[in-house]
């Protein structure tokens, strides 16, 4: 009796939780499996980097998050997506709309069209509070916490009549972490939110995404392909590939550990070494598998240099080679 009671009793401090999710896009023509029965959870203040080329699915795991997928071609056909343990993939459309910015927020990859260009910046910062207003909040209150944002990424509040045009790709960047921020989501989802900035920018606006998880107690999803980010801002890591999660594991696991994924390996060996002289990087062979066409077995099979007959036959599943850190290679099956 007291065993059964202790089970009910256990309390799940996720705040987020991706189970099983798989996601196609779909059209007269062809079929793109775009995520493969991926599974991620995170607690407040915990953020998770997902890493991978481009097309590895580290968007539109994003996008299912938000529930924002074209609607004529996008489509979730498994898993679930718990926010407290609700799943927001069966929220009406209503309450998803307020879930959005309240609950989860997202920071677009690129600030230049992430912007309306007809609408001064801050008052498509007051949009969203106007939107989320729950407590009746006066247009003053409103405007004071438009200034307050302002102010909280780093820009002065007289700046928020000016247009889009009037900022630079920094500014931009900032003002779009305000508009993500302005409700304060429990899950912030940051889709390559330096990509279009110079070094001395991302810097300022990692160490301010930073600075604002930890003083908003958020949790974090950061998608990138740039694992140096990964190692400054996240806690854990998954490691993506055609549609799937290859590897997780924490910070430590994946950058100080020394079983790896042989995809893993080789996006460590692509980062050049300031502090040594070589002529070349040695690149990953091959090419990401066309996600409509996917190969049989593992998917990294084709460009794997470990490869076996076996690699082509079925598919891996993770094996945990140590706690809390798994990878989907046949090589870390048990007994191998």
């Amino acid at each position: 009796m007291s065993e059964n009671t202790e089970v009910k009793n256990v309390k799940n401090d996720n705040v987020l939780e991706v189970k099983d999710l798989s996601v196609i896009y779909k059209t007269d023509e062809r079929t793109v499996y775009a995520v493969s029965h991926i599974n991620f959870a995170l607690k407040e203040r915990e953020a998770i980097g997902l890493v991978g080329e481009t097309g590895a699915g580290k968007t539109t795991t994003a996008l299912s998050i938000m529930r924002l997928l074209p609607e004529r071609t996008g489509k979730v056909t498994g898993g679930e997506i718990l926010l407290h343990g609700e799943n927001l993939l069966d929220f009406p459309k209503d309450r998803m709309r307020m879930a959005r910015g309240e609950q989860i927020s997202m920071i677009f990859q690129d600030p230049m069209s992430a912007l309306n260009p007809v609408i001064s910046v801050g008052d498509q910062i007051l949009e969203s509070l106007e939107i989320h207003n729950h407590d009746n909040k006066t247009k003053a209150e409103l405007d004071a916490r438009v200034d307050e944002l302002f102010e909280l990424v780093g820009i002065p509040a007289n700046r928020k009549v000016e247009y889009p045009h009037q900022f630079s790709g920094g500014m931009k960047q900032r003002i779009v972490i305000a508009i993500a921020l302005a409700c304060e989501p429990e899950v912030l989802i940051a889709d390559e939110p330096t990509t279009a900035l110079d070094v001395t920018i991302q810097a300022q606006v990692l160490a301010l995404m930073e600075e604002l998880r930890d003083k908003l107690g958020m949790a974090m999803i950061m998608i990138t392909h740039d694992l140096g980010i990964v190692a400054e801002t996240c806690d854990k890591v998954a490691v993506m590939y055609a549609g799937e999660i290859i590897e997780m594991g924490s910070l430590v696991d994946i950058f100080e550990g020394e079983n790896h994924h042989p995809y893993t390996v080789g996006l460590f060996n692509a980062i050049p070494n300031l502090e040594v002289e070589t002529e070349r990087l040695s690149p990953i062979d091959g090419m990401m598998p066309d996600p409509a066409d996917l190969p049989p077995g593992c998917n990294f099979a084709p460009r794997c240099p470990y490869a076996t007959d076996a690699c082509n036959a079925g598919t891996p599943e993770a094996v945990e080679v140590n706690p809390g850190h798994t990878i989907a290679c046949l090589r870390f099956r048990e007994g191998k």
